[in-house]
Order: C-alpha cells, then structure tokens, then sequence
C-alpha cells in the first residue's frame, strides 16, 4: 500500500492491481443525510467510483454535529469518503442535463428522495432508465409505493415507532423508547447495499437494469420480527408476539461492586457452571432436567439471582470468572471509553489525515477482505469535483461558464487548490 497526493492535494492510498470488488462500476448517489449517504459508503469503500449529486448548498450531513469546515463535520468526514462531489441545481434544465449525462455513464443510482420529489424533478426509474437502460435503480423511502403512506415524511424516529421498535421497551421500563442510535437509516442503508449487489449479480447474467425499493418500514419491520414474531408466527398464533428472553428487565446491565458488566449464560450448561463455580446448588437443582427451552423461559428468574449475586465482586473479578468457564461476558464501556480503548486497539478505528479537515479518526470498513480498506479520496468538499465530472461527461471550459452563469451547478477548489491558484496567478 503507497500514499500519494492526487492532482487536489487530496491523500489517496494506492494498492496493487484492483482497487477492490466493485473496482469499475459507477455509482450516482442523489441522497442526504445518512442512509442512502451510509449505502454510497459503503459502495465506494468496495471500489465502486461514488459520485455524489449534491444541492448548491450540500448534504444535510455535512452539518451533522461539529466539525473543521462548514462542509465537513465530524459524520462527513467518513460518511463521504470514496466519493467525489459535484453540486447541481436539478431544479434546472441544465442541471437536469448534466445528471442524465453523468447517468448514462454509471451502473447504480440511489437516492431516498420521496416519490413526489422524484416525479417533480423527472428522476424516477421510467425517467433515469432513458438515459442508462441497464442501470440498477435503487429508492429508499418511508413506506412502499403501492401504500396510501408512500409519499409520506419517515425519518429515523417515526419509523422505530411505526415498526414496533420502539414499543420493545414497554415489556422492560413501562414506556416506549427510541433507541439512541439512527438504527432504521442504517440497517436500511446496509439493505439498500445487499439489495444493488444482487440486482448487479443478476445483471452479469440477463443484461437487463432493474428498479429496487427498500422501504424503511418493511426493512425494519422485518428485521424486528426474525426474533419477535416468535409464537405468532403460526397460524392461529402459538403466543403473542415477541420474545421472552430479551423481553424481561433483568436482560440488562448489572452492577458489580465498582462497576457495570453484562453476563451472558446463553445455554443450560453456561448456567449449571455458573451456579457450581458460585456453590448455588439450590438453583442447580432448580435447572435439572430442564430443556434448553424451558431454561430460557426461566431467564427473568435467573438474571434476578444473577442479579444478587454480581455487587459481592469487583468487575475485573466477573470477568476472570466468566473467562475460565467460557461465558460471554463484557464491561460496560461508554463511547469515550470506546473510541479512545478498543476501537483504536482492535483496528476499528486508525489516525488519518484529510488535506482540509486535518487529523481524524477514520472508521474501518468492517468487513475484512484480503486487502485493507482503501480511500482513495477523502470527503470531498460540496462541489469540490464538479469540473472533473463535467469534463468526463463531456462538457467543454464553455459549456461549464455556461451552466455557472445560470446558476445550474456549483463548484469550488479545495484549500489546496486554491492555495496553488494563488501561487499561479502571483507567477
């Protein structure tokens, strides 16, 4: 692996041959915020040549949370890596133009806007697949497009609640709760990746593009279910929904004497050697003879013990102990602990450097190839490679006046650029 400086005082990181999976294939992302953002990531950090079709004035996610630059906050940094800007009024004929001839040049288009926002801009699947017939278009938006609901606002929040996600906590605390985490735009945007792959899979062998739809509330409703439908999943249904095992208060973290840790006794046998190496043959006698089912019906009954037992020992002390009988157990670490112990220390997390931000912590691409993750372009600044596009597509120095004066696209030079424009114009 060599690091090299691109024509933009960009570092980019160079290994042999390939530069990874998707190494040829093109990809438009007309996306904001994080899940389709997050699937364009993705994509690009498989080889995939990400270009990112912003408004004048960005992505939302260059202002998500702080950052060095007011186009690239700290979630920016990553989330737009292995991808190259180009700022575009699609409201404009011109700009429509420059986004059909980029198209026509890539094999993938995503984007999450809602179908009336598609239709009002002429980018849905019947429009894009004039410009590229065999492209893989894939949307991704609140609910289906054959429900009364498809054109309907869904963010991250509405959709935990409207799949049942949020309601999981009822069991637990006595209140609904949303997960602290963007968990629906995620999981969505690692289902829009899979979802390209097999439609592009499929492609080798039929030639023929495809339209794909991810809906967030199918996708999270699915994925909730693969545990919780559980008993109702027979028809006329065994139980209610849900399952009882991660339905119970004790499943949580408990307290050590200095401390938090969770223990994890899946099996019949993990419990029976917790309780001899404790010396509790009361709750042995309790298992014996008890199926792996019945055991985990148990749970609430067990963690309550557990519960009792854990504030006698220091964490460290569960620990050992858990390691010498071969139960999963972890300390409860915050995210400061993490990002500053072993996101770092098990690779998740390395030190890079970007030419405007400056140092950052760059996330691994977790998924661990025969080859380590390859950036080969930094978060771009909004528009930074609108000239570069354009003039791949076939757009001339006029062409590009042209579409500036009306207003139709956006571009700026880089820090480093226009630090060695200055440099130029002096000489």
């Amino acid at each position: 692996m060599t690091t090299e400086t691109d024509h933009r005082g960009r570092a980019t990181e160079h290994a042999p041959g390939p530069s990874g999976p998707l190494s040829g294939v093109r990809v438009v992302e007309l996306g904001t915020v994080l899940m389709v953002p997050l699937a364009g990531q993705i994509l690009g950090d498989l080889g995939a040549d990400v270009i990112k079709v912003e408004s004048l004035e960005g992505d939302a996610n260059r202002q998500v949370g702080p950052g060095p630059h007011p186009d690239l906050s700290g979630v920016a940094l990553n989330l737009n890596r292995n991808k190259r800007s180009i700022a575009v009024d699609l409201r404009t004929a011109e700009g429509r133009e420059v986004l059909a001839r980029i198209t026509a040049t890539a094999d993938v288009f995503l984007t999450n806007l809602r179908p009336s926002a598609l239709g009002k801009l002429r980018v849905r699947y019947e429009d894009v697949r004039t410009w590229q017939p065999q492209i893989v278009y894939c949307r991704s938006h609140g609910y289906g497009s054959d429900t009364p609901e498809a054109d309907d606002p869904a963010y991250d929040d509405v959709v935990q609640a409207s799949s049942g996600l949020a309601s999981l906590s009822e069991s637990v605390t006595g209140e609904p709760s949303l997960l602290p985490t963007v968990l629906a735009d995620k999981v969505c945007g690692l289902t829009i990746v899979y979802a390209v792959l097999a439609a592009l899979f499929e492609r080798t062998s039929t030639g023929a593009g495809q339209e794909v739809e991810v809906p967030m509330f199918d996708t999270m409703l699915a994925f909730t279910l693969v545990e919780h439908l559980g008993g109702a999943t027979l028809q006329p249904p065994l139980s209610k929904p849900g399952y009882e095992r991660v339905l119970t208060p004790h499943r949580r973290p408990h307290r050590t004497k200095d401390g938090w840790i969770v223990i994890m006794p899946y099996s019949v046998r993990d419990w029976d050697r917790l309780w001899s190496h404790l010396g509790r043959e009361e709750h042995r006698a309790v298992l014996a003879g008890l199926t792996a089912h019945e055991v985990k019906q148990m749970a609430p009954r067990m963690y309550a013990w557990l519960d009792r037992e854990l504030p006698t020992h220091p964490t460290a002390h569960w620990l050992h102990t858990c390691a010498s009988l071969d139960i999963a157990a972890a300390p409860v670490t915050d995210l400061e602990g993490v990002v500053s112990g072993p996101g770092r220390s098990k690779g998740v997390l390395s030190s890079a450097h970007h030419p405007v931000a400056g140092d950052y912590l760059r996330i691994a691409r977790p998924a661990r190839f025969g080859s380590p993750l390859e950036v080969r372009h930094e978060a771009p600044l909004v528009g930074e490679d609108t000239l570069e596009i354009l003039s791949e597509v076939g757009y001339s120095h006029q062409d590009v006046d042209r579409l500036t004066a009306h207003g139709a696209i956006r571009s700026q030079l880089s820090p480093v650029e226009a630090e060695h424009a200055s440099g130029e114009r002096a000489r």
